[in-house]
């Protein structure tokens, strides 16, 4: 099972949240973009907010594997060994992930 590393949801969920703002009309873009470009880039964010929302939550959904939350444990840099049943740590690429036999 693929994982995906929490920063790279927490960036795709602050892309998302613009997208929702511009695209709601919270975020004004007047003055900020060219007046023509207004209605173009709204429509965009409309778009994007949707399948954007919908995408991070299909990444969220990963993100509750067992796999994934192992590897954002193993991601982390103050986390030394995660001693795992070996069919875990034999799917994770971490060296830090072993089942109690340090990998070569």
């Amino acid at each position: 099972m693929p994982t995906i590393d929490p920063t790279t949801r927490f960036w795709i969920g602050i892309a998302v949240t613009v997208a929702i703002g511009v695209s709601s009309g919270s975020l004004v873009l007047t003055n900020a973009i060219p007046a023509d470009y207004i209605k173009f880039v709204t429509a965009w964010c409309g778009i994007i907010s949707f399948t954007g929302s919908a995408f991070l939550t299909a990444l969220n959904g990963m993100a509750t594997t067992t796999a994934s939350r192992i590897a954002a444990a193993a991601a982390d840099p103050a986390v030394g060994n995660i001693s795992t049943t070996k069919a875990q740590a034999d799917l994770s690429p971490s060296p830090k992930v072993t089942n109690g036999v340090p990998k070569p």
